[in-house]
């Protein structure tokens, strides 16, 4: 009897391997700086955030692992189009209008919508509520990322995170910058920055892009978020991060 159990250990222990070798396998590109509540490092190393729990529900959908690789985001555009990395997490197709990302890019069904703020700092002078928008020249983005409309290149200064962000609006070397609505409430929890957020100025669908070679991902891709918005766990994934 004995024997017999530990044989059958054995053949399920195969099998379980043989599942995990054949399960497809794909490379997703994260900017190499922390974008709470998107995703960011914890303290072993590992990646955590609404962009990461939203992975690992498609992955128990579908035989898919993902694995992730940190990079400037103007190197993860560059390695998607040339297939190096095979998705890019988050993406709204109005933001990849270069010609090579149009031809190398194929889009899951959007998984949540982001919307989009203007950032100034709270004293005074410094916001036309009227109009909603930011008084001041000095713009200031994150590398790799699209300037906002009306923004000129000569007065922009670029850095790493929205984090880095707040904290030279807070200190008055930016005049303004743009930024999701969702990272700017999740870094203003337990912090006390001088900062103010303007109405929403634009509302994007955020999707899955990925590499054209990959097209074939996408249908399986869009059936997984499909079961995960009918059955709730989506909703849950976005709650928690709200």
């Amino acid at each position: 009897m004995k024997r017999f159990l530990l044989c059958l250990v054995m053949v399920l222990y195969g099998c379980t391997c043989a599942v995990n070798a054949n399960a497809e396998s794909f490379v997703v590109g994260l900017m190499n700086a922390d974008r709470p509540p998107y995703f960011w490092r914890d303290e072993t190393g590992g990646y955590r955030g609404l962009f990461i729990d939203v992975l690992d529900e498609i992955s128990k959908e579908t035989d898919f692992h993902f694995s992730y690789k940190a990079l400037p985001k103007a190197r993860i555009r560059l390695y998607m189009n040339v297939g190096k990395i095979d998705i890019e997490m988050g993406i709204a197709k109005q933001w990849r209008k270069k010609k090579a990302e149009i031809k190398n890019s194929v889009y899951s069904i959007p998984f949540m919508k982001s919307k989009e703020v203007y950032v100034t700092s709270s004293k005074q002078g410094s916001f036309d509520s009227e109009l909603n928008i930011p008084i001041g020249d000095k713009f200031c983005g994150i590398i790799g990322f699209s300037k906002p409309k009306g923004s000129s290149e000569k007065s922009r200064v670029d850095f790493l995170s929205e984090e880095q962000l707040l904290k030279m609006i807070d200190k008055r070397r930016c005049d303004y910058t743009v930024m999701p609505q969702d990272i700017f409430r999740y870094l203003l929890h337990g912090n006390t920055y001088n900062v103010v957020a303007s109405d929403p100025i634009s509302t994007h669908a955020m999707r899955l892009r990925l590499n054209r070679q990959h097209e074939w991902l996408v249908s399986r891709i869009d059936a997984a978020l499909l079961r995960m918005k009918h059955n709730g766990r989506l909703a849950i994934i976005l709650d928690r991060y709200k």
